[in-house]
């Protein structure tokens, strides 16, 4: 199942404030554009419960898994100031896609 697409949804707390991680994600577009493997990404902020998180589609497990090991160990983490205890990471195979009628 290796050409399969991949998602990864992964949450987390920040001691930075909206704005600053609005600001390095917003820096960041060029290189995730780039990013291989990477088809979409939907970036999100619950202000209610000061979460932030990304759903990260990618077209095989490999590619998904390579991109979360540098996200890890490259400082993309820290540099989000990401609070450890809070990072939540989910990863599957993608089975199926609705489209709504509007989409």
């Amino acid at each position: 199942m290796q050409n399969e697409k991949v998602i990864i949804n992964l949450r987390f707390k920040s001691i930075l404030s909206t704005e600053e991680i609005c600001k390095l994600s917003d820096d960041r577009k060029y290189l995730l554009k780039n990013t291989k493997g990477l088809i979409s990404l939907f970036c999100y902020i619950n202000e209610e419960t000061n979460t932030i998180g990304g759903t990260y589609i990618f077209r095989n497990m490999e590619l998904a898994q390579h991109y979360l090991g540098l996200f890890l160990t490259e400082g993309l983490g820290p540099k989000y100031g990401v609070i450890p205890k809070t990072l939540k990471i989910d990863i599957g195979c993608l089975k199926d896609e609705i489209h709504g009628r509007n989409a």
